[in-house]
């Protein structure tokens, strides 16, 4: 990627800046080249019909206090301020000089804006409680600082990745009495990572035609079994890899471009790596979970399941961790524990 000056390019600027596509505002958290390009986008201003999504579920009124995670270049912040307004909005925003700019050009529209510079996940407990929480990045987990800090009745909107091959649906949660948080998964969707939930680490090895350990056993404990069933469908199409996400949460999970799958759950030590052949496919694993095993059960469940697409899976959110379920919530799928603080 390279970047784009407004004052040596203002054409081009002003036609990115005019257009309904989403912009790269950052890469590499601002770590850039000598030659000022860089590689991974790590922030950015969503498409307007993104936003526009995004506010549909929110549902904003007038008086209504909001909190948003991921402030960017302020602008979906100055959105909602208007719909909220005399509401307050606060946006916070963990990368120091992106909270800077956005807290200037906020500034200027006189709009209820408090900008404050933080991990988001913690939330903003200084002007809690609020009836709206908006996350603009995505999340393999919703932080229950979230849940804590909306009222009764507020609702959670956020990008939820189901942790498959990086697909994403939007979350669309309601708070409880009781300290839950309930809802349903609206709308695909791609978002950049909250920053404190972007450390995915992989396991897996990764062996190939090349490799002297593809045709040898291993010496330290990896397994060596073969497969005349291969399942790329995750990779291949959203629907398939959010429901494999779902029922398989934080896995970490790739295909290459020869058509080799990794598999690995960072939690357990454990990982796979299938390489496919012609009739039989070579399957090398480790640890104490069997990752492809439970891939092929998960296949089988999904055709069992009426190959489901996203809108009939759903979340709750307690102190104690995250479920999914799907079509209801006594139909539990997966969960996961809420992190140590």
């Amino acid at each position: 990627m390279y970047p784009i000056n407004r004052a040596d390019d203002p054409d081009v600027w002003s036609r990115l800046v005019d257009s309904d596509d989403a912009i790269v505002t950052q890469v590499d958290d601002g770590k850039l080249d000598e030659d000022g390009t860089g590689t991974f986008p790590t922030s950015s201003s969503s498409a307007l019909a993104v936003m526009d999504a995004m506010l549909g579920l929110l549902d904003v009124h007038h008086g209504t206090d909001v909190l948003e995670i991921g402030t960017g270049t302020g602008y979906n912040a100055a959105l909602i301020a208007e719909r909220a307004a005399p509401g307050h909005v606060t946006t916070i925003e963990m990368d120091e000089k992106i909270a800077r700019h956005a807290r200037t050009v906020l500034a200027r529209t006189g709009l209820p804006v408090t900008v404050v510079t933080g991990d988001g996940a913690l939330g903003y407990a200084e002007n809690a409680p609020y009836e709206r929480v908006i996350c603009t990045a995505s999340a393999l987990r919703v932080p229950y600082a979230w849940v804590e800090q909306t009222r009764p009745g507020g609702k959670i909107v956020l990008p939820l990745v189901a942790g498959f091959d990086e697909c994403q649906a939007f979350a669309c949660l309601t708070v409880g009495d009781d300290g839950t948080a309930r809802g349903r998964c609206h709308g695909s969707t791609g978002f950049m990572r909250l920053r404190n939930q972007r450390n995915d680490r992989a396991l897996w090895r990764v062996y190939s035609p090349e490799s002297a350990a593809y045709y040898d056993e291993e010496p330290d404990g990896v397994q060596i079994t073969t497969t005349q069933i291969y399942h790329p469908e995750p990779f291949a199409d959203f629907e398939t890899g959010f429901a494999f996400g779902a029922r398989l949460p934080d896995w970490v999970t790739g295909l290459r471009a020869d058509g080799i799958m990794l598999l690995s759950h960072y939690a357990s030590g454990s990982w796979a790596t299938i390489v496919p052949g012609t009739d039989v496919h070579k399957v090398y694993h480790q640890g104490p979970r069997h990752l492809w095993d439970e891939l092929e059960a998960t296949y089988r469940w999904w055709i069992g399941t009426g190959q489901p697409d996203h809108t009939r899976f759903g979340l709750i959110v307690t102190p104690e961790g995250q479920t999914f379920w799907l079509d209801t919530p006594d139909q539990v799928i997966s969960s996961v524990q809420q992190p140590a603080a």
